[in-house]
């Protein structure tokens, strides 16, 4: 096991602490990087030890380490395109905070793309997460998104050990219609985003995803007709546009199976910006 410096990973992948999380990085045989990293994101409604959409931010930035783990490489910006979240076990609920262990891998990586899959692990694995990124050099992450630049002085943005991570996005939601629901958000301070494309304050995708959970649980308990629990089971992302934290979302989503004997529903949101679909989320859950 040979341990990695963490600067010079965030500086090669462009993600600093907060949003960056991990406290130790280590390479593994047969070009596996693994990483360690202390739950902070609200569970809401949700069965188990760790936020799905939690444990998406966590892998899929681990799976960008793994990109350049291995060589000497310039700073390259990963983003997320497509990626599919799965449940492998049931694990005991854990205390905020509780510390898990991650590992990834490439499965293909050329100049413009990346593909990875990682795992989170318990006492042994519980979910896994496969991925696609857009690889974009500086040079041309800075052309295509030099109207996002928001100095980091002007930003205010909190310090690593005070992450905004740790509380949800406040969203103003409109009365339910049969099986849809919408719900609104407000821009995005920069600081909200911290530590995710210094001085290029976006919305992260896992940000969408762990704000999708919301409306996700709020359809769900109108449904039902009560507040319950609730364990994903599967979540596919599809993410069109890099927004940036100045633009307000709304979400759109809607039950398209709805199980009451077999306890399973399956739920679609469309995150949109100004009536433009900026990424897609498919959420299968349990109760």
């Amino acid at each position: 096991m040979n341990k990695l410096n963490i600067n010079e990973i965030c500086e090669r992948i462009a993600v600093q602490a907060p949003y960056f999380a991990f406290t130790e990085l280590s390479g593994l045989p047969d070009r596996l990087v693994q990483g360690t990293f202390s739950s902070e994101q609200p569970l809401g409604f949700e069965n188990g030890p760790v936020a799905s959409a939690e444990i998406g931010r966590h892998l899929a930035i681990l799976g960008s380490c793994a990109a350049v783990a291995w060589q000497p490489a310039p700073q390259i910006y990963y983003l997320a395109t497509k990626a599919r979240y799965s449940k492998l076990h049931d694990v005991a609920p854990r205390e905020p905070g509780a510390v898990f262990q991650a590992s990834a891998e490439v499965l293909q990586q050329d100049r413009r793309s990346l593909t990875a899959q990682a795992i989170v692990s318990a006492e042994k694995p519980f979910a896994h997460l496969y991925c696609e990124y857009q690889a974009l050099s500086e040079s041309v992450f800075l052309r295509l998104f030099k109207d996002y630049h928001v100095p980091s002085a002007l930003s205010s943005a909190p310090l690593s050990e005070d992450s905004p991570y740790r509380e949800s996005i406040q969203l103003d939601f409109d009365a339910p219609v049969g099986h849809s629901l919408v719900a609104h958000s407000q821009p995005l301070a920069p600081a909200r985003c911290a530590g995710h494309f210094l001085d290029y304050p976006a919305w992260p995708v896992a940000i969408m995803v762990h704000t999708v959970a919301q409306t996700t649980s709020r359809l769900l308990h109108h449904i039902v007709d009560r507040e319950a629990s609730y364990t994903v089971v599967k979540c596919d992302l599809s993410a069109y546009q890099l927004v940036p934290a100045s633009e307000p979302l709304s979400f759109h989503t809607r039950c398209i199976s709805a199980s009451a004997y077999l306890s399973h529903y399956v739920f679609e949101t469309d995150v949109m910006r100004n009536g433009e679909i900026v990424s897609s989320v498919a959420t299968e859950l349990h109760i």
